[in-house]
């Protein structure tokens, strides 16, 4: 894992032209980007365009919806809806438009569900 620091992620966000939500900011400074914990990954920002843009019809990713990791183990992606600083773990064929449906947890409830195993 290689953590990133906020002056970095400053440079990345205005590379992307776009914000980072605070979770992902957060994951990024204190845990990095980078496959762990036996298959579980937090993306570089520049990945998540390249991964995901495909899977969307619309102007759904990044607003509302960010994934920013995933457990490849368990065949889920790592979503945030930053409007309602949510996120959830989603399995890997539920297409965007029902993602809506599944269980969004509030940030902290999230990272300890999902990441303090």
């Amino acid at each position: 894992m290689k953590p990133l620091s906020n002056v970095e992620l400053d440079g990345i966000e205005q590379g992307l032209h776009l914000k980072l939500p605070g979770l992902y900011r957060k994951l990024l400074v204190e845990l990095g980007h980078g496959v762990f914990n036996q298959g579980q990954e937090i993306y570089h920002p520049s990945q998540v365009r390249g991964l995901y843009e495909s899977f969307f019809d619309g102007p759904q990713l990044f607003n509302p919806y960010f994934p920013f990791g995933c457990d490849n183990k368990k065949q889920e992606i790592w979503v945030i809806n930053a409007a309602t600083e949510h996120a959830a773990s989603i399995w890997h064929e539920t297409v965007p438009e029902d993602w809506d449906d599944e269980e969004w947890l509030q940030y902290d409830l999230w990272v300890t569900r999902f990441l303090e195993r």
